[in-house]
Order: C-alpha cells, then sequence, then structure tokens
C-alpha cells in the first residue's frame, strides 16, 4: 500500500514538474518557441514520461498548463481579496490579479491568446475567468444585500460584463504592458459608478 502511494505521488510530481517546466520555458522565451525538446531540457525528463502523462503530447502539456495559470491567477486575486476590507476592493484585487499576470512577458500573451486559442474556446470561460466571475457576482450580490448597491442591480448581467471586460483587458495588457494599471484604474472608475447609481437611485425614491 506504501509502494503504491508513493509511486502515485511520483506520478504526480512529475506531471506537475512538466507543467511547471513548459510554462517556465514560455515564460522566458514564448509559446511558439517551447518545443518538446526544451521542455523535457527544462523539466530534467524523457520524452516517454511525457507521453504517458500527456498522450496528446505537446498540445495536452500545454492545454494542462493553461488550466494551471488560471488556478494561479485565481489564487494570487484570493489572496489579496482576503486582505481587502471593502466589496470595491476586493473585485478590484480579481482585475489586478488578471491584468498583472497578463502584463508578464510571453506568460500573459500565453494565457489570454494562445491558451484559449488551444482550448478551443470560441465562447465559454476558462478556469481563471470562471472564477472571476463567480467572486464578482459573489461581492455584488453581498453589496446589494448590505444596502451598497442598488436592489435593482442586475448582478449576473454586471458580473458577466465586468469579467468579459478584463478579459479584454487582458490581452491588451499582454500586449501593452506598460496599460496595465490603466485598466485597473478604470474598473475602479467602473465600480465607483457603480456605488453612484446606487445613490442617485436613492435620491429619486426620497
Amino acid at each position: 500500500m506504501a509502494a503504491s502511494t508513493l509511486k502515485l505521488r511520483q506520478q504526480q510530481r512529475a506531471r506537475e514538474d512538466l507543467i511547471a517546466a513548459v510554462l517556465a520555458v514560455i515564460a522566458e522565451i514564448g509559446v511558439d518557441q517551447a518545443s518538446i525538446e526544451r521542455i523535457l531540457s527544462e523539466a530534467g525528463t524523457s520524452r516517454s514520461t511525457l507521453y504517458t502523462h500527456f498522450p496528446e503530447g505537446r498540445d495536452g502539456l500545454l492545454r494542462a498548463a493553461y488550466e494551471t495559470a488560471g488556478r494561479e491567477v485565481l489564487t494570487l486575486a484570493q489572496q489579496d481579496a482576503m486582505v481587502a476590507t471593502t466589496w470595491r476592493d476586493r473585485i478590484l484585487a480579481y482585475a489586478d490579479a488578471l491584468i498583472a499576470y497578463s502584463s508578464r512577458a510571453h506568460i500573459g500573451h500565453f494565457y489570454n491568446v494562445s491558451g484559449p486559442h488551444l482550448m478551443g474556446m470560441r465562447s465559454g470561460r476558462g478556469i481563471g475567468s470562471q472564477g472571476t466571475f463567480e467572486a464578482i457576482r459573489d461581492e455584488l450580490s453581498r453589496a446589494v444585500d448590505a444596502g451598497d448597491l442598488a436592489r435593482a442591480l442586475d448582478v449576473d448581467a454586471i458580473a458577466t460584463l465586468l469579467t468579459s471586460s478584463l478579459r479584454d483587458a487582458g490581452i491588451e495588457a499582454s500586449r501593452d504592458p506598460q496599460a496595465a494599471q490603466r485598466y485597473v484604474a478604470a474598473m475602479g472608475s467602473l465600480l465607483n459608478g457603480l456605488h453612484a447609481d446606487r445613490n442617485s437611485t436613492q435620491a429619486v425614491g426620497a
């Protein structure tokens, strides 16, 4: 039993090492240059090991790397959101994490452009976008319940629009990292607008 458990751990470690290697190679030279040979050299493993874990080869490994990148973005956002004190700042934590990740050389393009294309995503959301949507929706819902936002707010629709906007901002940040903070600031302005709309609605109702 112990030997079987050890083997499973070793297999999982080998898989994780391959994913870490492809992300490191992409970050260094870009996805187009991330050949199997370069990835294997980075991971210090063999071609047979790669195909054992990823029978589709490079494409399967890249898909796994894209999913891992999405989880990394969510983890970074969740860590920052935990110490934020307002619904606005918690949503901004997700915007900041996504756009900062997107602005990293090579990896940002992979996460926002190459990865979704590889996954065949025409609509739908990846792990990172879905997690961001859920976090934004939940924050907006709690803000409505607390009276910080208008009761009439269509939470799902607003969360969808904000998430879609962040995806587009991520693409732009991957092309022009210097513009990243502009998009974070713009998201802050949109959130301020939601709060202002709540105040104007109250004034009309009064």
